[in-house]
């Protein structure tokens, strides 16, 4: 287990507590989201090349905070960009070339920055649309599907349009390719559905199944489609209320049917939360990430318990955002301070 340097050094000043918001891979870079601070895009060693730091709310402490909270960092190859999401649905677009030049650590600006929908916690992106789990204070059902990114804006806000509106609210999003074609997997409420996308938009469930967890995060390992989660009744706990989250599940699904290949249970609660991502699935293992830091390990084979670390912490660092990069885990906390953590996944394989 190694420590990593988030590099929260910013211009912006409010009073966020300390934390790591989304961490992503971006093929041959990665990035995550120092909250309340900035949004670093760093080298697969992580390694940071460029950094944007800037918030529109200089002088409002609470606004300046959302600014600055990511719900989403997506690559979008076909128009040149990567898109940032924040809380309050601001889209910032900066140009995919400009964040992986190494050297000296830059500050960059977006080419464009749009409007989409606020407090939008799962959000992926197919080809050159955005989908998106509709806003939570809304309590509404189904997906936002917008109009196409492309590599320059007007400022306008992205037209989106509501899909699978009676599915109810969305917990978990991933898109997948098989069988020759694109589909989205969308979990909730202890149901995960696969739905087939046509013409930038998406098709007619496939298949529902239900699962003995609420779905929170997905995998797809080219084979089968994994979805982890707590315990059911998550819906009806708060957002700041995480600790409640206890439990839970995994199962693979054959994306064919939605027949489940294997499952298993957590033995360990795990660092749950609104918008967090604490299970990545890696090199035949299903790695769940504990509140305390530990990472619980277990066999994609068969679902039985293979390994667990140390923890990092007496206490409960909050909610677990996690992303395979390379060969190893890189993952930090909502309330475990600016620093990240990996793990390489031949060190946990047991």
């Amino acid at each position: 287990m190694t420590e990593v340097d988030s590099y929260p050094e910013s211009r912006v000043r409010n009073s966020q507590p300390a934390g790591i918001g989304r961490v992503v891979d971006l093929g041959d870079v990665c990035a995550w989201n120092n909250l309340g601070r900035n949004v670093v895009f760093a080298s697969r060693a992580f390694e940071p090349c460029a950094i944007f730091d800037e918030t529109q709310f200089p002088d409002d402490d609470e606004l300046s905070q959302y600014d600055l909270d990511v719900h989403a960092i997506l690559d979008v190859p076909s128009a040149g960009v990567v898109v940032v999401l924040n809380h309050l649905g601001l889209l910032r677009a900066f140009r995919r070339s400009e964040i992986h030049i190494r050297g000296a650590t830059r500050r960059i600006q977006p080419v464009w920055t749009r409007t989409f929908a606020e407090d939008m916690e799962r959000v992926v992106a197919f080809g050159d649309r955005l989908v998106g789990s509709r806003p939570r204070e809304q309590h509404a059902g189904g997906v936002l599907v917008s109009e196409p990114i492309t590599a320059t804006g007007d400022g306008a806000r992205l037209d989106a349009r509501v899909e699978l509106e009676t599915w109810g609210p969305v917990t978990a999003l991933e898109t997948v390719h098989v069988g020759g074609q694109d589909w989205t997997a969308v979990g909730g409420d202890g149901r995960v559905g696969l739905v087939p996308i046509h013409g930038g938009g998406l098709g007619r469930l496939r298949w529902e199944v239900g699962v003995d967890f609420e779905p929170a995060a997905f995998g797809w390992d080219r084979q089968l489609l994994w979805v982890a989660g707590p315990e059911l009744g998550a819906a009806g706990i708060d957002d700041y209320e995480w600790e409640k989250l206890r439990g839970g599940g995994f199962a693979a699904l054959d994306p064919a049917e939605g027949k489940a290949i294997v499952g298993g249970r957590f033995a360990h609660d795990l660092a749950w939360g609104n918008g967090g991502t604490a299970v990545v699935i890696a090199a035949g293992l299903v790695c769940g990430i504990g509140r305390a830091g530990e990472v619980d390990v277990y066999g994609t084979k068969d679902g039985d318990p293979r390994a667990r670390t140390a923890a990092l912490a007496a206490d409960s660092l909050g909610i677990a955002h996690a992303a395979v990069v390379g060969d190893r885990i890189l993952y930090g906390f909502n309330r475990g301070g600016y620093r990240l953590h990996t793990v390489a996944l031949s060190a946990i394989a047991g």
